[in-house]
């Protein structure tokens, strides 16, 4: 199976505000790269394996061109490394801030 084609400092890094918001979605496998993903408030499908750029049918990708949360959710599905070592970040900055009175 093929990587998953995305040039993550093209579409602004993986963000961790959306990468937190990906934690509370579920992507379902349809198809070998290809998710549909709900748990917002529209359920969005997902394509890893487009020739230059992964696709989401949300605005956020569709205008922004920035990798959403959702594609963040299939790829979290899928173990991608680089999505894992921002995940690994985003909880050490979590852990590491002081705690709410």
């Amino acid at each position: 199976m093929p990587e998953p084609a995305i040039d993550f400092e093209a579409a602004g890094g993986v963000s961790a505000d959306r990468l937190e918001r990906s934690l509370q979605l579920h992507a379902a496998r349809t198809a070998p790269g290809r998710y549909r993903v709900a748990g917002g408030a529209h359920h969005h499908w997902v394509d890893l394996y487009t020739t230059s750029h992964p696709r989401c049918d949300c605005g956020d990708h569709l205008w922004r061109d920035r990798v959403c949360k959702h594609i963040l959710a299939a790829l979290l599905r899928e173990g991608d490394e680089r999505v894992l070592v921002a995940l690994r970040e985003l909880i050490a900055d979590l852990r590491s801030r002081p705690a709410a009175a």
